[in-house]
Parts: C-alpha cells; sequence; structure tokens
C-alpha cells in the first residue's frame, strides 16, 4: 500500500533526528547535509523561536542544537517527513488514533520542513497526506484546547492558534508547488493544511466539513479568504451549516482541485516521481496539473453534484444577506428547495448564535481583504474568543458531556451584531500574527485555473450562448477538457 511504502521508505532511508519532539528527516549520501544546508537549519529554527509569542510552550518547543534519537520507534513521530531521490518532498501526519488532529508541536514541524524546503534547490514539490486511511486531518486538537481553557491558561491556547494561523499563512505565500492528497476526513485545521496551495485532491473517502459553529468558535483555518472566493453563496452555506461534503462534491464545490480514485493513489505518486526525475528545478504547476488529470475519475460515472440543480440557486437566494436574522427568514420563506431549507434551518439551530454572527461578519469582511490580512483578523478573533465561555462550552458539550451546549446569548436576536463587531473586530489584541516569511499580499484567489467552472460562471454564460449543448462545449474548449466540467456544467443547467 501507497502509506505502508511511504513510511517504510522514510524510515529505512533516512536518519531522524529528535529536535525537542520535532522530527527532522536527513536522507543518505546523495542528499546528505553540507555545512550550508546545517546553518540554513539552524538559522530557520532560530527564527521559528524568536518569532513566537512569550509562552511557556516557546522555550519547549524547538531547540537549536541536536538532541539523540528518541527511544519511540520512528513510525511513532507525530510528523514524518521525506525527500526523495526525485526532488518530491513528502509530509506525512501521522497521529491516526487522533485522526491526525494537528497540534503546535506538529505545526512547528510542517513549518521547519516547508521553509527549508523553500530554499532548497533540490526540492522540487511538496506532497502532504495523513496516516491511517481514515482521516487527512480532522481538525485541530480541540481536547488538548478545552483543557488548557479550562485551567484559564488563555495565553497558551492563543499562542497555540499563532502556530496554526502561521502554518496556513506560509502554505499560500511558499513558492514550491504544494499537492495535498485529502483522502478522508479532513475538517478545521486540516483545511488550513489543504486550501492555500494549487493542488488538492480529494478521493471516494473524502468527508470535508467546518464545525467550528458548533463548538463556539468560527469559520477560520484561511476560511475568511477562500470561503468568500468559493462560488457564488456556497461559502457562507459550507462555513454556517457545518454541512459535511462528501468525495465528488468536495470536488465539484471548488475545495478539490482534482478527484482521484484511491485505486490509483499509487500509479499517481510514481508519475509524479517520475515527473520530478525528470525536471531540473521546481516542477512546472501545469505538467503538476496534467499527471493528476491522467489519473483523474471518469465524472460521468460519479454521482452529480448534490448542491447544483435547485439547490445551488436556493443557496445563493438564502445565504447572499448581510445577517443572520435575514438569512433565517429566507429560509423560512424558501418555496422551491424546501426540505433542503428545513435542513438548514435544523443545523443552524444547533450552532453558538454568536459564533454564527462572527462567522457571518468575517465572510463579508474578509472578501475585502488581502490574504495576510485575512489571516491576521483570524489570529485576533481567535484570540477573542478562546477568552470567552462559549469555546469552553461549546467543546464541553460536545466532548465531554455529548448534549446540547448552554450558549450565552441563547439566540440570534439576544446576540447584538454591534456589540460582536465592537468586541471582536475593532478592538486589536496585545500581539498580532507573526507570519514566518513575506507573502499573501494577494486579494483573488491564485489558484482557480485548475479547478472547474463556478456555477454562476456556466449560468452566465448559458444566458449568453442560449444554447445548452453549445454551453458544455465551450467549457469543454475553454478547460481542455478536464475531467469534472461535463458533469458539473450539465447538473447545473439540469440537462
Amino acid at each position: 500500500m501507497l502509506l505502508g511504502r511511504f513510511l517504510s521508505s522514510a524510515i529505512r532511508t533516512s536518519q531522524l533526528t529528535k529536535v525537542s519532539g520535532m522530527t527532522i528527516n536527513s536522507t543518505e549520501s546523495s542528499h546528505s547535509a553540507t555545512t550550508t544546508a546545517a546553518q540554513r537549519l539552524l538559522a530557520v529554527q532560530k527564527r521559528l523561536v524568536s518569532s513566537s509569542p512569550a509562552s511557556k510552550f516557546s522555550h519547549t518547543t524547538i531547540a537549536t542544537h541536536h538532541h539523540p534519537v528518541s527511544n519511540k520507534g520512528d513510525g511513532d513521530a507525530e510528523v514524518l517527513t521525506h525527500q526523495h531521490p526525485s526532488g518530491i518532498c513528502e509530509i506525512l501526519l501521522n497521529r491516526p488514533k487522533n485522526l491526525n488532529a494537528i497540534n503546535y508541536t506538529m505545526c512547528d514541524i510542517i513549518c521547519e520542513r516547508l521553509l527549508t524546503w523553500e530554499k532548497s534547490d533540490a526540492c522540487k514539490a511538496i506532497f502532504v497526506r495523513g496516516n491511517g486511511g481514515k482521516a487527512f486531518c480532522a481538525g485541530g486538537d480541540i481536547k488538548a484546547l478545552l483543557d488548557l481553557a479550562q485551567e484559564g491558561r488563555n495565553d497558551d491556547i492563543t499562542y497555540i492558534f499563532n502556530r496554526q494561523y502561521r502554518k496556513d499563512h506560509l502554505i499560500g505565500s511558499i513558492q514550491k508547488p504544494y499537492i495535498a492528497l485529502i483522502d478522508g476526513i479532513t475538517m478545521g485545521g486540516g483545511v488550513g493544511l489543504t486550501m492555500n496551495g494549487p493542488f488538492r485532491i480529494a478521493t471516494e473517502n473524502t468527508v470535508f466539513a467546518m464545525p467550528e459553529n458548533s463548538i463556539g468558535l468560527f469559520s477560520d483555518a484561511s476560511a475568511s479568504f477562500w470561503m468568500p472566493r468559493l462560488d457564488g453563496s456556497l461559502g457562507p452555506y459550507i462555513g454556517l451549516t457545518g454541512k459535511r461534503l462528501r468525495g465528488a462534491d468536495v470536488f465539484y464545490a471548488g475545495i478539490a482541485t482534482h478527484y482521484v480514485p484511491t485505486k490509483h493513489l499509487d500509479s499517481l505518486e510514481s508519475a509524479l516521481k517520475e515527473l520530478a526525475s525528470q525536471s531540473q528545478g521546481s516542477l512546472d504547476q501545469n505538467a503538476i496539473n496534467a499527471v493528476i488529470e491522467r489519473f483523474s475519475a471518469d465524472m460521468e460515472q460519479e454521482a452529480p453534484f448534490s448542491l447544483g440543480g435547485d439547490i445551488y440557486p436556493a443557496i445563493n437566494r438564502c445565504f447572499n444577506h448581510e445577517t443572520m436574522e435575514e438569512i433565517i427568514a429566507a429560509l423560512k420563506n424558501e418555496k422551491v428547495a424546501v426540505d433542503w431549507a428545513k435542513e438548514t434551518l435544523d443545523r443552524l439551530s444547533g450552532m453558538s448564535p454568536t459564533s454564527m454572527k462572527i462567522s457571518l461578519q468575517l465572510y463579508h469582511t474578509g472578501a475585502r481583504l488581502s490574504f495576510i490580512d485575512c489571516m491576521r483578523l483570524e489570529y485576533q478573533l481567535a484570540g477573542k474568543c478562546l477568552a470567552g465561555s462559549e469555546f469552553s462550552e461549546g467543546t464541553r458539550a460536545t466532548l465531554v458531556t455529548r448534549t446540547k451546549p448552554n450558549w450565552n446569548p441563547p439566540t440570534l436576536e439576544e446576540a447584538d451584531a454591534n456589540e460582536i463587531k465592537r468586541h471582536y473586530f475593532d478592538a486589536p489584541l496585545d500581539t498580532s500574527l507573526t507570519p514566518l516569511c513575506e507573502g499573501g499580499n494577494y486579494m483573488e484567489y491564485p489558484h482557480t485555473r485548475y479547478m472547474l467552472p463556478k456555477c454562476s460562471d456556466i449560468l452566465d454564460m448559458a444566458d449568453k450562448i442560449g444554447n445548452k449543448e453549445n454551453t458544455v462545449k465551450y467549457f469543454l474548449e475553454k478547460y481542455n477538457g478536464k475531467q469534472g466540467v461535463r458533469t458539473k456544467v450539465m447538473c447545473v443547467l439540469k440537462m
């Protein structure tokens, strides 16, 4: 199997060096560390430490000297990294029993490797995946955050979110091609590992969701940037409701750029490594796209887009509003997708009123901000939310008592939007996000060329062309026959 072969290869061909809990792989002779590389690594480690806010963790997370190999087996490390001779650099999230939930130590390992590989001529592309077959990454380690919250250690929680958000910013700022295999459960913090890279590969096992409003947080993991840039009002619908998208729907919605059946993943990996072996530098992204397309599923054999047809216009009718009260009223008045509207109202009824209003305002604000400014604002909001009571109540009810949370305030009417804006948005934290690199100043999502056409674009072009069959031909030509184009266009046009 692919993951088994990766694990055994990583352990066989690498020497694992522990750096205060971090696993750093240095490959054999052809990629042995030079003096320059060692100096670069020390500089990176120093940068990771010095850019962190003051916290008890900042003194123990990363050291600038090497420690002996741990007695734990190599396969027990929370993150495994490996540089293949071809130049494909691999990151494996290795907490399968915890659904690969990401913690601050894992963030540091990933950031260190990304910074090192970004500066390395030997790195031609970066490939990230999760171990265990069930999850890519089910989000942040919420239980650990709950324990800290119950101890009143809000500064430490904010510090952890600083690590998470600067990782997300780094992924959205590096220039090396970045490929994320989102095979299995992908939620919250796991979304931050994927959405800001150019290639996001879903499989039939993918389950995608943003459930933060159900635990008293808000739609984060860079959602303030990518959600407003999704198709129509899919962003607020997905973010506010925590709707789970499965398999091909993740691809059709624009979350994934490709959909590859698991039976083809081994062949895809081999083809990418062959491509890298033939390249003299970083891989051309169009070449990567062409390779992934070769192994993409025949989408005409898959289920159609479940949010297409009558649902997509209903999402736009109901979620294209500035306030939660207007959204609720629109759902209650929906006359076409009635069953969908009832299901959606039921979903929203379990969410924190405060969280929903924060998420919706963040969605509208993020539409006008650059990527880096979105990440800065998310960090500010996280600090404010984690200092309040909603997060502790939401996580306690979800993870401990398995009961309905007692939100405060309990209703949308009592959650004052002006007070939320004043407290959460208009009052900065004493500390700000400390990015690890420059970049992220772009206003538009930079990787749309590898995604399927938007429903809105399909409908607009159909109006101009005036013929459904010719509209299908137009998009097939524009997207060079990309898998999924025909099926999505036909689904949106109800052909």
